[in-house]
């Protein structure tokens, strides 16, 4: 028996990578935000994310839209143009307020991780982060979740 594969939610850089490596390659060694990441670990990541349902909150897109605001002038709006329909395809999920502020974790990973993890047990979903306090914490909590150090690991297995 074939069991369907979780979806994933996505953390700020992951969805980051995601989104200046699809507009331009060329970029993910030069901004800011994505420079640790090569070129390499951007197809991983989209080999990783292949046929399966990726959803986002609305805090890791506001999260993501600061950061590519860091852009040079004109990029910003040229990464989202790029990006718009494959992000009408994520799923959203609203975690609201008062959850937030409710749960435990708020005050050892912040309202965005927080937003992952209620995020993830509502919808049986692995997170996909850069953050280790934050897979660290879904491990805690028996969340599934994948660091992206792991798929860079995984990558030089196959080199």
């Amino acid at each position: 028996m074939i069991r369907a594969r979780k979806p994933v939610l996505i953390d700020t850089s992951p969805l980051l990578l995601l989104l200046v490596g699809a507009y331009d390659e060329s970029l993910i060694g030069k901004f800011k935000r994505v420079s640790k990441y090569s070129r390499t670990d951007f197809d991983l990541l989209v080999q990783f994310l292949a046929g399966r349902k990726v959803c986002v909150t609305p805090g890791v897109l506001a999260e993501v839209s600061n950061m590519a605001m860091e852009l040079k002038r004109g990029e910003f709006g040229k990464v989202v143009d790029h990006n718009v329909e494959e992000l009408k395809q994520m799923d959203e999920h609203y975690v609201s307020k008062d959850d937030i502020l409710e749960a435990e974790e708020l005050k050892r990973v912040g309202v965005t991780d927080t937003s992952l993890l209620i995020a993830a047990k509502e919808r049986d979903g692995e997170i996909l982060t850069a953050d280790h306090p934050l897979c660290s914490r879904c491990r805690k909590t028996g969340i599934p979740a994948t660091h992206m150090a792991e798929l860079q690991w995984r990558g030089e297995q196959f080199l």
